[in-house]
């Protein structure tokens, strides 16, 4: 940078700014970034855990982070030089001192801009508004520039405080890492009390239960969908028992799969938001398995789902789990590496890469784009199958679940395309725009074109979960397996394109909670549909019943094995819960409830105190609130959410 009217305080070509001037800078402003970012998580981490659990994840960025201002610092040391020799050969006067100001001011009013940019940018990208952004900010650090001249000693010298403030942080944090990753990580105290034996029998088939992330049973062929994007789980459903109504209990994955293992509803468990952890649940269908003789398997693809993340490690004999796949990229590689080394002691391990963290925004950016999934369900369907043939131990129980289809929808060849030719959203990067997590529930942003050609690509990843399915039922057969198995299809909640709302998260409408349940046992011939309305905890009763186990009293859901056999389900309410603004073990004051009474839901709205009431056998899209005008049925409902959120608030009121 060409600066004519700036004094030059040292000879041309003269080295004036050293590393450590240069590392100074941008390891306070860096750091300064950080403070207000920790703020930010915080703010959400307290919803579902403890500053002293949050105080290892600081620990590690911190490291993480004065590591990242090294290499900037040697970045930016090493351009300074090659402008100066640029310098000196065409006889240019720069200052050194002044450039290295110019860079910092500017470093830091870009990372202003960013962390505003929803305030500037609002929801569009338009270019014309971004160029002027960035010539204000080109302007602002020149004056400020030219304000400072001749000055970097004294603003090093009022830094010297916050270097030495940061540092120390720095120091502190290594050995809190070291502490949490190898010696308070690696020693578990499992209670084995809570979970006493159940009736042993000897009649135990063998059970694979899969679910497939952010399946909604709207989109399947199975349930009447019209596209084709289930034609072999259909075929294959013909002699097993589909449930036609059967509602997730929440719309995250952590939370509803804590359901499906323990067989609670969230205000039971009390595990409400996205991103919890669970150190340990004594009281899960995997340990009363273990205690009757079961071999328990688990396969995961999504980290959200993990034995680890959900507290249930020691039930299980068998237990493979990956994190975030990237790979093929940069940040798959420092996701891999983190996921092995810091993911089972450390809360926020991928703190680093997260796409909302500067760093891991710049990564992201500079890593190539994606055009084919990089979960392969084909590969863990061969890990099923290898681990069933090298431990045939029986009777054995298997829980796999699937990240596809959920987001990014990019099936392989020959899928993708097939429900929509167009070129457009075939690669990650230009899903994410729409897909991201947004901080208001998901509300989309796209016009109805785009959201028409997404959804095509989510069905497009359905088909190809159904043919990948139809491979693993292929193989089973093969290996003679299904003679004493039983095999149940399901998924942790479901996936919006309707309601103004995109994703999963958010609201409780059907495209949300509707989720697919499908339970065939071994040698059956004859199909059944059952009409009830069923609850994903009762799945986990429903895998004891067919164990021939007692199911215990803690468990919240009721066994459907009698509807397997032609009996009829007494009618019970069904409920679904949005409660991730709510803290652990304080009383349930946020958030959403859903439940169903017969064809009858009402959605219940904490912060707005209103409530939506839809009957579903006129209206199965939800698009008729009958509130005002069935006001005594919709209050009979009402009086469900009531009484049960009166029984689970005492219940965390016992535990405080």
């Amino acid at each position: 940078m060409v600066m004519n009217n700036i004094p030059i305080s040292k000879q041309v070509g003269k080295t004036t700014v050293s590393l450590w001037q240069c590392f100074r800078l941008l390891f306070v402003i860096l750091f300064l970034y950080l403070l207000q970012d920790v703020l930010f998580r915080y703010d959400g981490i307290i919803y579902y855990s403890t500053f002293s659990d949050f105080l290892p994840s600081i620990a590690l960025i911190s490291i993480f982070w004065s590591i990242a201002a090294v290499f900037m610092a040697i970045i930016v040391w090493l351009l300074l030089r090659v402008v100066e020799w640029i310098s000196q050969r065409l006889a240019w006067r720069i200052n050194a001192d002044n450039l290295l100001l110019f860079t910092s001011i500017f470093i830091s009013f870009a990372i202003i801009i960013w962390l505003s940019k929803k305030a500037i940018f609002g929801g569009g990208s338009l270019f014309l508004v971004k160029l002027l952004v960035l010539l204000t900010a080109v302007i602002f650090s020149t004056f400020l520039t030219w304000k400072l001249r001749g000055k970097l000693e004294i603003v090093q010298e009022r830094l010297t405080p916050l270097v030495w403030l940061f540092a120390i942080i720095v120091i502190i944090s290594i050995p809190l890492v070291s502490y949490s990753v190898w010696i308070k990580g690696g020693s578990k105290l499992i209670s084995q009390e809570s979970t006493k034996s159940s009736l042993v029998h000897q009649n135990k088939p063998n059970i694979i239960l899969i679910t497939f992330d952010a399946l909604t049973a709207r989109d399947m062929s199975l349930y009447g969908y019209h596209r084709p994007t289930t034609p072999f789980i259909s075929e294959w459903s013909k002699n097993a028992t589909v449930f036609t109504k059967a509602e997730a209990q929440s719309n995250y994955t952590y939370p509803t799969t804590l359901s499906l293992m323990t067989g609670q509803r969230p205000w039971t468990h009390m595990q409400y938001n996205p991103n919890g952890r669970n150190t340990l649940t004594p009281n899960n269908l995997a340990r009363v398995l273990k205690k009757n003789n079961y071999y328990n398997m688990i396969f995961t693809q999504n980290p959200l789902a993990s034995a680890k993340r959900l507290g249930i490690e020691e039930d299980f004999d068998i237990n493979f789990a990956t994190g975030w796949n990237k790979s093929g990229s940069v940040l798959g590689g420092i996701d891999d590496l983190l996921y092995i080394y810091f993911n089972d002691s450390i809360l926020m391990s991928d703190w680093i890469i997260k796409p909302d963290f500067l760093f891991g925004m710049l990564i992201a950016k500079a890593s190539p784009d994606n055009f084919v999934t990089q979960y392969s369900i084909r590969k863990v369907f061969n890990n099923i199958l290898s681990n069933l043939s090298d431990n045939p131990k029986k009777p054995f129980f298997v829980w796999t679940h699937l990240n596809p289809p959920h987001d990014p929808y990019l099936p392989p060849e020959p899928y993708i395309g097939l429900f929509d030719s167009s070129s457009r959203l075939r690669t990650q990067k230009s899903q994410y725009e729409f897909t991201r997590p947004d901080e208001n529930a998901q509300i989309v942003k796209a016009d109805q074109e785009t959201i028409t050609v997404l959804r095509a690509r989510y069905n497009e990843f359905i088909r190809y979960c159904d043919e990948e399915f139809k491979y693993f039922i292929a193989q089973l057969e093969k290996r003679d397996i299904l003679k004493d198995t039983v095999i149940i299809l399901s998924s942790d909640h479901g996936e919006s394109f309707e309601h103004g709302m995109f994703s999963h998260g958010g609201g409780l409408y059907e495209e949300m909670t509707h989720i697919p349940l499908v339970i065939r046992e071994p040698n059956q011939t004859k199909g059944r549909i059952v009409n009830n309305r069923v609850e994903q905890v009762d799945i986990s009763a429903t895998i004891l019943d067919l164990a021939n186990i007692s199911v215990p009293l803690w468990m919240e859901g009721r066994s459907l094995k009698p509807s397997l056999h032609g009996k009829v389900l007494s009618p019970n309410p069904a409920f679904s819960m949005s409660l991730s603004r709510n803290r652990q073990f304080e009383e349930i004051s946020h958030g959403l409830i859903a439940v169903w009474d017969g064809d009858y839901k009402l959605i219940y709205d904490f912060n707005s105190k209103k409530s939506l009431f839809f009957d579903l056998a006129q209206d199965p899209s939800e698009l008729n609130d009958l509130y005002e005008k069935k006001p005594e049925a919709a209050e009979q409902l009402m009086s469900l959410i009531k009484g049960n959120l009166i029984k689970a608030n005492k219940r965390i009121r016992t535990l405080q």
